[in-house]
C-alpha cells in the first residue's frame, strides 16, 4: 500500500550509506484541517512511541492542520545487534510467555523496522485507526506519503530550516519559536529532541559556521550553541521578510507577492531562496551535493524508470544543492 517504485529505490540505496535521512510529506485527503491540539498530541506520540518500535530516529518536524513535515533517519541494518532486534520483537507481545522467532522471521522482521514505507505507514495507520474510532469514521485519512532522501550537511540544514518556517509561511506566527508543533519549538522547550540531537553538531557544524571550540563543550551547551546559530545563520533573514509584511486581508503570502506589492527591485539571498520552493523541497526524490545525487541515479535510476541518462541539477538558488529532478522556477 505505501510502496512505490521512489521508496523501495531509496530505501535498496539506503544500506550503502551511513545513517540515511529522509524528508517525510503528507496532507490529509482533500486538504481537510483535521489536526486539532489533540490530534497533533497523538500523532506525534505515536512517532515517539515508534522509535522505541523500530529503527529510526526523528531528526525534526512540524505538525499543521491539514498536512506535516518531518525528517527521518535511519540506520543500516548491520548496525543494530541481534539483541536490540529482539527487544523490539517482544515489545507488542502482550503474552506471559512470548515467543521467539524463527531465523527467517527474524532477518524478515529486521528489514521491516528498517524500512521507511513500513515506519511511516505504521504510525499513520495507528493515527487513523484511532482517529477513525474517535470520530466514529472509516476509510483512508491520509495521502500516500513523499520521501525525499537528504544529504548530510547544506542540504540537511535547508531541509530543517524550511520545516522549521511552515508556520510563519502559513501565516499563524511571525517567529517559529511561538509554534507549539515543531521540532525548533521542543528543543528549545526541552533542550533536545532526542538523545541523539548531538549528532547534529557534526552533520550541521560546517553549514552554520559554528565555532571550533564546540565539540569541547558539554553535550547541552553543544545544543544551545547549535540552535542559536541554526537561527542567526538561517532564520533571521527571514523572519525579517515575514516580520515586514502587512496584517489583514491584504498580507502578502509569499516573497514575490511583498515584492510586486511594495514595487521594489529586491535582490533576494541565498538565505531567503529556500522559502520560494516548496515543490523542491517535497518533489525532488534526492537532495544533496552534484555527487550525492548522482550516487542515487547509479543506485536508482533503472528502478525509477529512467530509460535516458539522467544528470544531477543545479538548483542555483540553493547554493549549488542539488537535485534529482529539475524543477521549474516559481514561487510558492
Amino acid at each position: 500500500m505505501y510502496k512505490n517504485r521512489v521508496k523501495v529505490s531509496l530505501e535498496t540505496l539506503s544500506h550503502s550509506h551511513k545513517g540515511v535521512r529522509y524528508m517525510i510529506t503528507n496532507r490529509v485527503i482533500g486538504g481537510s484541517f483535521i489536526f486539532g491540539d489533540a490530534e497533533k498530541q497523538k500523532f506525534l506520540n505515536l512517532i515517539f512511541e515508534g522509535m522505541k518500535r523500530h529503527s529510526y530516529r526523528l531528526l525534526d518536524y512540524v505538525l499543521m492542520d491539514n498536512h506535516y513535515h518531518c525528517v527521518i533517519e535511519i540506520d543500516p541494518i548491520e548496525d543494530m545487534s541481534r539483541e536490540e532486534v529482539l527487544e523490539r520483537w517482544y515489545l507488542p507481545q502482550r503474552a506471559k510467555t512470548p515467543r521467539e522467532p524463527t531465523e527467517e522471521e527474524f532477518d524478515k522482521f529486521n528489514k521491516k523496522i528498517h524500512d521507511i514505507s513500513f515506519v511511516v505507514g505504521n504510525f499513520e495507520q495507528r493515527f487513523v485507526q484511532w482517529y477513525n474510532k474517535r470520530m466514529n469514521r472509516n476509510g483512508s485519512l491520509f495521502n500516500r506519503f513523499d520521501s525525499v532522501l537528504i544529504e548530510d550537511g547544506r542540504a540537511l540544514a535547508f531541509i530543517m530550516a524550511y520545516i522549521t518556517m511552515n508556520p510563519v509561511r502559513a501565516g499563524l506566527v511571525t517567529d517559529p519559536a511561538d509554534y507549539h508543533w515543531c521540532g525548533y519549538t521542543y528543543r528549545l522547550a526541552k533542550g533536545k529532541l532526542d538523545p541523539h540531537d548531538e549528532s547534529l553538531v557534526i552533520s550541521l557544524y560546517n553549514s552554520l559556521n559554528l565555532p571550533k571550540q564546540i565539540l569541547k563543550l558539554p553535550v547541552k551547551k553543544q545544543l544551545t550553541l547549535l540552535w542559536k546559530y541554526f537561527r542567526i545563520r538561517l532564520l533571521r533573514c527571514n523572519l525579517k521578510d515575514y516580520r515586514s509584511i502587512e496584517s489583514g486581508d491584504n498580507r502578502a503570502k509569499t516573497l514575490k507577492d511583498k515584492i510586486e506589492k511594495e514595487g521594489n527591485s529586491v535582490e533576494i539571498n541565498n538565505a531567503s531562496h529556500f522559502l520560494i520552493k516548496v515543490r523542491f523541497a517535497s518533489k525532488g526524490i534526492a537532495i544533496g551535493s552534484e555527487l550525492f545525487v548522482e550516487n542515487v541515479l547509479r543506485g536508482c535510476g533503472k528502478v525509477l524508470g529512467y530509460k535516458r541518462e539522467h544528470h544531477a541539477h543545479d538548483y542555483h538558488a540553493w547554493d549549488h544543492i542539488h537535485t534529482l529532478k529539475k524543477h521549474r522556477e516559481v514561487f510558492c
